[in-house]
């Protein structure tokens, strides 16, 4: 049995229990304005702690929307309650950089508009020369524009180049055969020769030839009678982007002989001897130089 001297010695004081630390009830101070709260707390021993803000769609701007420790907990008297004040709900909306989808896929782009929140809307496609068909070629909100998540973004995806046929105008007037071939949206370049079959002032043929399948745009040069060849002498015809059937058939009319050269007969004539209007004497020869046929429209 340990004497009371070492007990002394070990420290030992008795065996009653520390009594405990007073406790206090956190009071709920939710939906109260800040100031409210704060006083609240002081009043009843508390410490105000950490005050934050955050966006609440529930809770008026400047009222207490959250606290910590949560109301009615047991905690020491003296201790610290932190607080959440609401901003109101006007939070700002999320924003993002739209893409450059030329180039994409509807997929493609469709993907990646999805990717960052943002609403895909394909447009009904369109003719775009120059475009490969099925590759977007605009869209309605210029890459790199920041929008808010959830905007809707158009686009449109090529189709491709537009054709269309030559219409058959030989034997219409010139009226009526530059309606015909300005309504199929294509150019037009009208020019006139003589030729005794056909009535002056309507079309002796076409360079394309009618039914040729060519791009919206395409110019077609049209060949219109001035009527039979004058007594004596011969207007030498322009024979310019004819094929050599064409300009053979112009010259026999006329009254006059080609000469063919150049680098492709079965392109078209860039240049002659003499040149158009000349007037010289029937069977007079007429140098005509082809080259390659190039039914590109002008950009």
């Amino acid at each position: 049995m340990l004497s009371v001297s070492l007990i002394a010695l070990l420290g030992f004081t008795g065996c009653a229990p520390k009594p405990s630390e007073p406790t206090v009830q956190v009071p709920d101070i939710v939906n109260m304005t800040q100031g409210d709260a704060s006083l609240v707390l002081t009043t009843l021993g508390f410490k105000v702690g950490a005050v934050t803000q955050e966006y609440s769609d529930d809770i008026a701007e400047g009222n207490v929307s959250t606290q910590n420790p949560e109301p009615g907990k047991d905690v020491a008297s003296g201790s610290a309650v932190d607080l959440v004040v609401s901003k109101g709900s006007d939070a700002p909306a999320e924003q993002v950089a739209v893409p450059n989808l030329s180039g994409m896929t509807q997929a493609q782009a469709e993907d990646a508009l999805t990717k960052i929140k943002l609403v895909p809307l394909p447009g009904t496609p369109e003719f775009a020369p120059g475009v490969d068909p099925g590759k977007i070629f605009k869209q309605s909100v210029n890459p790199g524009t920041n929008v808010d998540v959830g905007t809707t973004v158009n686009f449109v995806v090529a189709l491709g180049s537009e054709t269309v046929a030559v219409p058959k105008v030989a034997g219409l007037t010139r009226d009526n055969a530059i309606s015909a071939i300005v309504a199929a949206g294509l150019g037009i370049d009208v020019h006139q020769e003589y030729n005794a079959s056909v009535a002056a002032g309507n079309v002796i043929d076409t360079n394309p030839y009618a039914g040729v399948v060519c791009v919206k745009g395409t110019t077609v040069f049209v060949t219109v009678s001035a009527g039979p060849l004058p007594v004596g002498r011969v207007q030498v015809p322009d024979l310019s982007t004819l094929t050599l059937p064409q300009a053979l058939g112009i010259c026999n009319s006329a009254g006059l002989v080609l000469d063919p050269s150049g680098s492709d007969l079965n392109g078209t004539a860039v240049k002659q001897t003499p040149v158009a209007g000349t007037m010289v004497e029937p069977g007079r020869k007429i140098t005509v130089d082809f080259e390659p046929v190039d039914l590109t429209p002008a950009s």
